[in-house]
């Protein structure tokens, strides 16, 4: 008997290192593919039965390391707004670049568990995740129906690989982590191929921009008129 208790309780362990509930955040998995964490959130209408797929927001947190806490979800019921997304947060730690990540293996990954509308798959991230957002939408440009990059930069020179991509970027004038022209520079060169791209300038913002974009519904509003 002590052996068959023992045998279970390894067994649980071993399941509960590749998915547990974390609070309202969702399911944590570890991926397959990508070796890295990443959390999966469901609206609260999801149904996992039936027909019906559920637009997608992929987070990508930034230099604190924290796929929790900057959550846009978290923002977003506090502002009390309807959040109908499924959100996926990947957890990029120490030694990890989002440049380094398949977004398109990941995503397939999720699918395979959670009803993922393909045609609204969106983006968004802050500082680091503006980044990786950038170098999302630029790699992986057929994934995405649309892009919200914060306080980010990336590489002019290949940028119009993304003209595809609803892009609508965030960056504080005063910003002196990274600075304001880095966006600048971005949609200016994506204007130059025509691509759908347009830069919000906060005024007087300085890095830490994002916890008042995610508590604004008009945020969500945007993505939402967006498909691929």
């Amino acid at each position: 008997m002590k052996t068959f208790l023992t045998i279970a309780l390894s067994i649980f362990l071993s399941l509960s290192s590749v998915t547990f509930a974390q609070t309202d955040l969702g399911e944590e998995y570890t991926s397959k593919t990508e070796k890295i964490l990443y959390l999966v959130a469901t609206p609260d209408n999801y149904q996992k039965e039936g027909t019906t797929v559920y637009p997608v927001l992929l987070f990508l947190h930034g230099g604190d390391r924290s796929n929790t806490k900057h959550h846009p979800r978290k923002y977003a019921k506090r502002a009390g707004i309807d959040f109908p997304f499924i959100t996926i947060a990947p957890h990029c730690t120490a030694g990890c670049n989002w440049a380094n990540i398949n977004f398109d293996k990941l995503l397939e990954e999720v699918a395979t568990n959670y009803k993922l509308d393909k045609d609204r798959i969106y983006v968004t991230g802050y500082s680091m995740g503006g980044y990786g957002t950038w170098s999302a939408i630029t790699n992986f440009s057929k994934l995405f129906a649309a892009a919200a990059p914060i306080c980010g930069g990336g590489n002019e020179k290949s940028v119009c690989k993304a003209k595809g991509v609803a892009i609508k970027a965030f960056h504080g004038d005063k910003d002196r982590v990274i600075p304001h022209s880095a966006s600048v520079k971005l949609v200016n060169a994506l204007k130059k191929c025509k691509a759908n791209a347009e830069l919000v300038t906060i005024e007087g913002g300085n890095h830490g921009i994002w916890p008042k974009l995610f508590q604004d519904p008009k945020f969500y509003d945007w993505f939402l008129k967006q498909k691929r």
